[in-house]
């Protein structure tokens, strides 16, 4: 009712901090309310505007009741959900540009985040409550991973409320995505799990619930402005609270770690080069291998960031090199395409001297100088616009690069290393025999495994480690396997025979 009352709440929120509309509002309502408020000696109305594009069909035309490609909204919702189509709209493109409304889109998009983050949430709660953990408990931690993901979070909450303050919620929402589906999920929760059941450490335990319990909630109020429906549901799954009636989160400085997040990423980039390289050579990520070698920027990870690659590749060591040198040599594979538009008929000789380039030369190459080469007598200057320089192997070496960063994987694999690969091999079967004969994650049960020479000494070298992974009380090891369990398979294990079985054990 201003101007006739409420002066004081009219100025409070005047000039509004921002207005959206179609950019078909232009004239009849940005302008506008800009005229009328002058014309009144009020100024400006707002101080930030963010125009929508029209909203296109998934093949680009603009949506028309002619053409019977208009999108009912409430269709949209009944068949995606509101939060799902606000979801896909906010980060699909930034809204002042054209958008298209791909169904397939919109699918894709709610199932990649979603389904991640819930079950996300749902491997915490099945844990957690098996565990009786509780929020409160001590959250502190000298685990790298807990660490690194406390940084990384609170490195979120600044970059998202920077982008919100700018208006640019596109950026800000691919940037909780990508902690999500990359950092949240697919490195921490899959490094920590291990962490998560009762053979772990407690008080390490109580860190990994207390930080994966954090790192949920917060997620759950960064994105209630684009997916209330799914923050407030998560929210009061971890903490009986809705997410509306808290506080937008701000970022604990003092936990942001820049040197272990250059540590981690380095740690990232080498386990995907790592990966990569054993599959190059066939051997499967549970055979460990002797030595990994790496080339990275800076100074080597600190040594509890480090021991998650080997345990990632499955390495007995990491050694870093200062170079690549010894690892690969340079080569240099020209493109005919260049050289012929230079060389016309003499482009094959072109090429053999391009070929015959030493080391040295394609260094200066790569680095973005220029070689020397004599075609038909006459010198001439080839750069990268004339070849590709390519890094290839020397040796039994496999290696792979991305950047600055180089891996060299040394394939032998000892009698020793052979058999701690069959005992890790034994512990995945019986792990999948434990779900298909239905055992809760919790039962204790007695082991059998048999099979051949090799197969019984890699069980009893590694007896141990097989019960605590498989929750085996007890571990009975000979040529055959003898009657009395609930559940048994066998099979072969890298061509030698084995059969392994189980029963719940009356202690569970």
């Amino acid at each position: 009712h201003y101007p006739f009352e409420n002066a004081e709440e009219y100025e409070r929120h005047f000039p509004a901090d921002f207005i959206c509309e179609a950019v078909d509002q232009t004239r009849g309502w940005f302008y506008s309310l800009h005229a009328i408020s002058t014309m009144l000696g009020l100024g400006p109305v707002f101080r930030n505007v963010i125009v929508n594009d029209l909203i296109l069909d998934a093949q680009g035309r603009k949506m028309s009741k002619s053409k019977g490609n208009v999108v009912d909204p409430w269709d949209a919702v009944a068949d995606h959900g509101a939060d799902g189509v606000r979801w896909y709209m906010v980060t699909v493109s930034n809204p002042w540009l054209p958008t298209r409304f791909d169904p397939d889109g919109v699918r894709e998009s709610a199932a990649r985040f979603f389904d991640t983050l819930l079950n996300t949430y749902r491997f915490f709660a099945l844990y957690a409550n098996l565990e009786d953990w509780a929020p409160g408990s001590d959250a502190s931690s000298r685990n790298p991973l807990d660490r690194w993901l406390l940084s990384r979070l609170n490195r979120l909450i600044r970059t998202v409320r920077a982008e919100l303050d700018g208006y640019n919620p596109t950026r800000a929402y691919r940037a909780v995505a990508a902690f999500v589906d990359g950092e949240l999920s697919n490195w921490y929760v899959r490094r920590s799990r291990a962490r998560f059941w009762g053979s772990a450490d407690a008080a390490d335990s109580a860190a990994a619930f207390a930080t994966l319990h954090d790192a949920l909630r917060i997620t759950a109020l960064l994105i209630a402005p684009v997916t209330p429906f799914t923050s407030d549901w998560l929210h009061r799954a971890l903490t009986g609270r809705s997410s509306h009636t808290e506080s937008f989160p701000d970022a604990d400085e003092a936990l942001i770690d820049g040197t272990l997040e250059t540590d981690m990423a380095h740690v990232r980039t080498l386990s995907t080069l790592g990966r990569a390289a054993r599959e190059e050579v066939g051997i499967r990520v549970r055979q460990p291998l002797g030595r990994l070698l790496a080339v990275i920027p800076g100074a080597p990870p600190a040594d509890d960031v480090l021991a998650l690659l080997r345990d990632e590749i499955n390495v007995k060591r990491v050694e870093f090199a200062a170079s690549s040198e010894g690892l690969v040599t340079l080569a240099a594979r020209p493109d005919f395409r260049a050289l012929g538009k230079r060389f016309r008929k003499l482009t094959q000789e072109a090429a053999a001297q391009v070929r015959g380039l030493n080391g040295e030369a394609l260094a200066t190459v790569r680095g973005g100088g220029t070689a020397r080469i004599a075609v038909a007598g006459e010198w001439h200057e080839v750069g990268t616009e004339d070849m590709e320089v390519v890094e290839e192997a020397q040796g039994d070496w496999v290696v792979r690069s991305e950047g600055r960063c180089t891996v060299g994987l040394d394939p032998a694999i000892s009698d020793e290393l052979r058999m701690e690969g069959l005992a890790r091999e034994l512990v995945s079967r019986i792990q999948r025999l434990r779900r298909e004969s239905g055992l809760a994650v919790t039962d204790r049960i007695r082991l059998g495994i048999a099979g051949g020479e090799l197969v019984r000494a890699a069980a009893r070298e590694h007896a141990g480690a097989i019960a605590r992974e498989t929750l085996a009380v007890a571990v009975d090891v000979a040529g055959r396997l003898g009657d009395g369990y609930d559940h048994d398979k066998e099979g072969g294990l890298d061509g030698e025979a084995a059969a392994w079985g189980l029963s719940v054990s009356a202690s569970s």
